[in-house]
Formats: C-alpha cells, structure tokens, sequence
C-alpha cells in the first residue's frame, strides 16, 4: 500500500500556513503514519519555523525540500508566495532521505554523501528511483546529475528540479529533515516492491533562425555567428536586455539536420555587457569540434510542481 497526500496554502504567516497544511495532510491521512516528504516554501517564510512544525508532529519523518520560484499542486492549482507539503505512507517501501553539503565545491562528494547517507546499510541496487532539489546559483545543475548518475551506477532514475529564490540570484535553500541548508543537495531515495512510470516534456518550442556559437568560455557567450550575442537577441527583442522570459534553446553536435525538440534550454539569468550574454553555470560548453546552436523559443513561465 502507497498513499500519497498533499497540503498546500498560501497564507503568508508561517505558523497559519504550516498549521494549515498539516490539518489537510492528516485529514487525508486518516490516522497513517507518513514516512516521507517533501517541502516546498517561497522565500519569504520561515523555513525553521515550518520544519520545526513538522517535525513535531512527524519526528520521524524522512523529509527533504527547498525554496521556490513558484508552486503548482492538486490543491490550489498555481500559486506563488505559498507552502506545499507532500507526504508518502507505505507499508510495503522504504522512503529514506540523505543530503550533501557544498555542492559547490566538490559535486561529486556531496552526491555520495547524500546517496550514502540515505542509503544506511542497503545495497544500491534496491533503489528505484530517486529525487532531488539542490542548489541552482552555486553549482551545475548538468554537473551534479552527473555526479548522482555515477553515484547511483548509471541505473536509477532521478527526478526533481533545482531549489530557486524567485528570480533574486542571491541565495537559495535546501531542506532536510529539520534542518535549514545552502549550497546542498537533498536527495530522497525509494526502494521496494514500487512500480512507476515517467515521462519528460517541455512547453517550450524553437522557433526563428539558427546560429552557431563562434566564442564562448564556460557559460558566457560572446559571440553567435561572429557577431556579438547580444545582437542575436535584439534581432528579436530590440533594445530589450535578455531574460528569463527568452531562453536559448541549445544544440549540440556538428548534425546540421536539428532535432524537433531541442536536446537542451539554456536560460539566460542576467544580461551582462554589451557584448555578450550569460547563461546559467556551464549551460554552454565546447568539447573538441561540438558547436551548441541557438534558436529563439517562444514565451512560457517555468514553474516547480509538486
């Protein structure tokens, strides 16, 4: 038996909002025990206040969660500045929780710590799937599933999306169990006699010309089809700087026959000068003869969804 159960609110005072979700949880509960979840809060809450809510009234519970840019649940639909609490509750898997600290310096480290730590004296290949929400503004989101993908063998799925601080760039959190990180990677682990399916799609589709990227270092492009990056932009947006609202999306490959559904998007997280565009940490790198291109996507919002 899996029962899952959500509580979401959009009240703005803390102690209101967690008390809230809480009562839904349990009403739905109905006298089970949850063994895990996980916790998404915009940035404006106290997050001690809400884990310490929690855990006093799950002391064991295998949590793990972050800060976000928006929330979408069963319950409310959409909503922004808002908390939304998954709970599980099995009797027949086990949900266990792990985290890793300074993601930023060493991925690789903070992966096996947190795959280790929730793990206990389990065998890896128990695992079924596993899902995260780490830093964003530190570290490489491409980096760090490659370090959990090393971790856990190449053979366990990840899902999951990067912690986010409502388009600030300053600092974002991660949560475990009751304690309060940045630059961390929460993982939750599930392992057992669980059947599950997944799919991967985007809103966004490429639409306009495409350009090569003729220089670039790391995550700043300076230059599309020998000219500034900025000027591919302003052929589209005129004067306006990039943003979030305008992502690249990113080829890779000397296969001039481009794919329908782009292999990656790259979000532009501030303009920068003139003459170039920066991009989210490593989103665009050369590696011998690969040339990323570009096309101009259309509009869409990103959101976190529980």
């Amino acid at each position: 038996m899996l029962k899952v159960v959500v509580g979401h609110s959009n009240d703005p005072d803390s102690a209101e909002a967690i008390a809230d979700v809480l009562a839904q949880c349990q009403e739905q509960l109905a006298g089970l025990r949850p063994q895990a979840g996980i916790l998404l809060a915009a940035v404006d809450f106290e997050y001690d206040q809400l884990l310490e809510a929690i855990g006093q009234t799950y002391p064991d519970l295998e949590l793990i969660g972050g800060t976000t840019d928006g929330e979408i649940s069963s319950v409310m639909g959409f909503e922004q500045d808002s908390i939304a609490l998954m709970l599980f509750s099995s009797d027949v898997i086990s949900i266990r929780a792990g985290i890793g600290q300074q993601v930023s310096q060493d991925e690789a480290a903070a992966a096996d710590t947190a795959i280790a730590m929730a793990l206990g004296d389990r065998p890896l290949d128990e695992i079924k799937f596993a899902i995260t929400l780490p830093e964003s503004l530190t570290a490489s989101a491409v980096v760090v599933l490659k370090a959990l993908e090393h971790t856990l063998k190449g053979s366990v799925p990840v899902f999951g999306s990067l912690t986010a601080d409502q388009w600030r760039f300053e600092r974002t959190h991660q949560f475990y169990k009751t304690e309060v990180y940045t630059d961390a990677l929460p993982v939750l682990i599930f392992s057992g006699a669980i059947a599950f399916r997944y799919g991967v799609a985007s809103g966004w589709q490429p639409i306009g010309k495409t350009g090569t990227v003729t220089k670039v270092l790391n995550n700043i492009v300076y230059e599309i089809d020998d000219r500034p990056a900025i000027e591919f932009y302003q052929n589209y947006l005129g004067n306006r700087s990039p943003s979030l609202e305008y992502p690249l999306a990113v080829y890779e490959g000397e296969n001039t026959s481009l794919p329908k559904i782009p292999s990656k998007f790259c979000n532009p997280c501030r303009s920068a000068q003139r003459a170039f565009v920066t991009l989210f940490r490593h989103c665009v790198t050369f590696r011998g003869s690969m040339k990323p291109r570009a096309k101009r996507p259309i509009f869409t919002t990103g959101l976190i969804i529980v």
